[in-house]
């Protein structure tokens, strides 16, 4: 089945913008001029398209076989109605649940001394790191440029980064829906968790 967009970012000098799909939960596709299926006018920002959507050498999403919609056209799941949003915000509240009580909990056990202050300090610094790192990685997929590792993503996300790095996934639209590095991002949570609770263990022999 073919997806259809909008087009929300166009360098005409260079030929190649980039499509919001109408499902906003997937994140845009790149689009080269020569992909479309067949010549015509030169694209404007909010046209609609339909398009086949293949993962290029770089692992972006580029669409291929491009062609216009016509208003009649657009499917209507592409407008957000208020239920559409709703249903967006049910499927991030855990998330968001989960990242607030894992800050407090962790300023809670660092209060009450059962968690040493520099590793919530660490803690802090994966998560600016985390973020930075994913929008140089998102940065480096729309120019083609070399990608942030996927291990390194991961391994912050393990460190505790795990909180920025879901934050930058939702504001930038990156990494949302490519497997495995979901799977692994949600299994580096639970490691991460079980890092914790290791680290106020008395099975921790490093406390000082």
């Amino acid at each position: 089945m073919r997806d259809q967009g909008r087009l929300v970012e166009w360098f005409d000098d260079k030929g190649y913008g980039f499509i919001q799909p109408n499902d906003e939960a997937k994140g845009r596709v790149f689009l080269h001029i020569k992909d479309f299926a067949q010549k015509g006018p030169r694209p404007i920002l909010g046209c609609a398209l339909e398009y086949n959507v293949q993962v290029d050498a770089n692992g972006r999403y580029k669409a291929t076989q491009v062609s216009y919609l016509k208003a009649s056209q657009t499917q209507k799941s592409g407008r957000s109605t208020p239920q559409n949003q709703s249903k967006s915000a049910q499927k991030l509240q855990p998330m968001q649940i989960l990242s607030i009580a894992y800050i407090i909990v962790l300023a809670g056990l660092t209060v009450f001394g059962l968690l040493n202050g520099m590793v919530l300090l660490l803690i802090s610094l994966m998560n600016v790191m985390s973020y930075w790192f994913y929008a140089q990685d998102k940065e480096a997929a729309q120019l083609g440029n070399r990608r942030v590792p996927e291990n390194t993503l991961h391994i912050l996300s393990f460190l505790g980064g795990w909180p920025a790095a879901w934050l930058a996934q939702q504001r930038l639209r990156h990494k949302t829906q490519k497997q495995p590095f979901r799977k692994i991002y949600f299994c580096t949570i639970f490691l991460n968790i079980l890092l914790i609770l290791w680290l106020i263990s008395p099975l921790n022999v490093f406390k000082f």
